[in-house]
C-alpha cells in the first residue's frame, strides 16, 4: 500500500481509538470548513493517511508518493475505500462539518460512477469507453489525453463528494454540482500533467456524452438557481457553473467516441456542435461556448473538399487552410491555425492533418504537393472511398499501414 495508516482507515469502524488518535485538531479551526479540500489542507492529513506531506508556494498541500505527488482528498478517499464511507466517518470524527441534505445521496452517486470506470483494456466496458479512458499501450499517441480524460472524469465525481456543507442545488438529490477548471485541478489525482485548456476540452466531451449536463432552471432548488448568475460590479452576468451530475453507464460515450478525435489540445466551438446536434441543444446546454471556428469556415472547407471529388489526393496544405481562415474571419495566424485543428478534430468533417512523409506512406497521391516542404502539414480526405484509394495503392508488403487504414475505416 501506497500509504501506512489505509488498512486502519478502510476498517475504521473496527480500529475507531485509533483512528480517533490519527485524526485528533482543533475543533474551532475547522469547524468554518465547507469543503475536504479546506479541511485537509488546514489539518495534518499525511498523520492521517499515514504518508508525507508537502506544502507548496500556493499554499496548497499535496502527499508525497514513490514517484509522484497526489491531492489529499483523492488520497484520503483511496485509504477510506470509496466516498459512500465519508458520510458516517465525518460524523464520527469531524463532527463540525454539518453535511448538507443530499450528500450522502452525492457520495453514492460518485462511488458508483468511479466504480464504473473501465479498469484497463480486459475491462467489461464498450469499445467506445475504452477508445476514450484506456491507453492501447505505451505507445498509444492519445495515451496521455486519455488517461486525463478519466482522472477529470473522477475529479468531477469527487467534486460533489468535496462539497460537504452547504445547500442542496438540484431537485434530484446528489445530483447538483458546482464545477469550475480550478476546482476540477484540486481533485486531480494527477494535477502535473493538466492544463485548463485540456480540462476545459475533456468538461466539453463529458457534456455531450451526458455524463454532465449544464442545469436547466426547472431542475435547480433556490439554492442552485441563485447559484447561476452573480454580481460583476453592478452588473448581474450569468454562471454557467451548476451541473447536473449523470451516470456514467447511462453516458452516450458513443456519440463522443463516433464523432471526434480525441485531442484535448484542440476545443469545440458551438458553430461544431450546432452542426452535429442542432442549434436549440447548443442554445440550452452550452451557452458558455463562444468563438471558435463558425460555419462560414466549416462551409468552406465542406465546399472544397467537395470540389475535390472522392480522391486521395491532400485537399490543401495546413498552412494555406490556416491562411485562408485567417483572410475569411479576420484572426491572428495562431488562432486561425487553432481553428483547422477544431474543424479536423470533428470526424463527420472527414478530413485530418497530417505530415507529408505519413500521407505518402499511407498511399495518398501528392501530385501537385510533391515540391511542398517536408515540414509542411498536409490536409487529406479521410472518406471511405480515399481511404479504400489509399489501401489499394499500398503494396502487399506494407501489412502494418493497411491495419492502420483498416482501422480508420472501421470507425467510420
Amino acid at each position: 500500500m501506497r500509504y501506512k495508516n489505509a488498512g486502519y482507515l478502510q476498517k475504521w469502524s473496527e480500529n475507531i481509538d485509533k483512528v480517533a488518535l490519527l485524526t485528533k485538531h482543533s475543533i474551532i479551526r475547522t469547524a468554518n470548513k465547507s469543503r475536504l479540500d479546506s479541511l485537509f489542507n488546514l489539518v495534518n492529513v499525511g498523520k492521517v493517511i499515514g504518508a508525507k506531506e508537502k506544502k507548496e508556494l500556493n499554499g496548497k498541500k499535496y502527499i508525497l508518493t514513490s514517484n509522484s505527488k497526489s491531492n489529499p482528498t483523492v488520497a484520503f478517499i483511496e485509504c477510506l475505500g470509496s466516498p459512500t464511507q465519508l458520510p458516517v466517518f465525518l460524523k464520527m470524527f469531524y463532527p463540525e462539518m454539518l453535511q448538507r441534505k443530499d450528500y450522502r445521496q452525492a457520495c453514492g452517486i460518485a462511488s458508483s460512477n468511479i466504480l464504473q470506470m473501465p479498469s484497463g483494456r480486459g475491462s467489461g466496458a464498450s469499445q467506445a469507453v475504452k477508445s476514450l479512458f484506456v491507453p492501447i499501450n505505451k505507445y498509444d499517441p492519445w495515451r496521455d489525453d486519455k488517461k486525463l480524460m478519466a482522472d477529470v472524469l473522477q475529479a468531477v465525481n469527487l467534486i460533489a463528494a468535496n462539497q460537504v456543507t452547504g445547500h442542496q442545488l438540484a431537485l434530484e438529490k446528489g445530483r447538483g454540482v458546482y464545477i469550475t477548471k480550478d476546482l476540477v485541478m484540486d481533485m486531480l489525482e494527477h494535477p502535473e500533467k493538466a492544463t485548463k485548456t485540456k480540462i476545459a476540452n475533456a468538461l466539453v466531451l463529458m457534456r455531450i456524452s451526458g455524463a454532465i449536463h449544464l442545469a436547466q432552471p426547472e431542475e435547480l432548488t433556490d439554492a442552485g438557481l441563485k447559484l447561476t448568475q452573480f454580481n460583476n460590479g453592478s452588473k448581474l452576468v450569468k454562471s454557467h457553473h451548476v451541473y447536473i451530475l449523470g451516470d456514467f453507464n447511462t453516458a452516450n460515450w458513443g456519440l463522443v467516441a463516433s464523432n471526434f478525435n480525441l485531442n484535448l489540445n484542440t476545443p469545440i466551438s458551438k458553430a461544431l456542435l450546432i452542426s452535429l446536434f442542432g442549434e436549440q441543444v447548443a442554445r440550452d446546454y452550452f451557452p458558455d461556448l463562444s468563438g471558435g471556428v463558425g460555419k462560414r469556415e466549416i462551409d468552406f472547407f465542406m465546399t472544397l473538399k467537395g470540389s475535390k471529388g472522392y480522391t486521395n489526393e491532400p485537399i490543401m496544405t495546413a498552412k494555406a487552410a490556416a491562411d485562408t481562415i485567417s483572410s475569411l474571419a479576420s484572426i491572428k495566424d495562431r488562432t486561425s491555425r487553432q481553428w483547422v485543428d477544431q474543424i479536423c478534430n470533428v470526424k463527420p468533417v472527414e478530413m485530418e492533418k497530417m505530415s507529408k512523409s505519413k500521407a505518402k506512406q499511407l498511399g495518398y497521391l501528392l501530385g501537385g504537393f510533391k515540391d511542398t516542404p517536408p515540414a509542411e502539414k498536409l490536409i487529406v480526405p479521410t472518406t471511405r472511398e480515399a481511404l479504400r484509394m489509399c489501401l489499394e495503392k499500398l503494396s502487399a508488403n506494407n501489412g502494418k499501414l493497411k491495419k492502420e487504414l483498416k482501422a480508420k475505416m472501421h470507425r467510420k
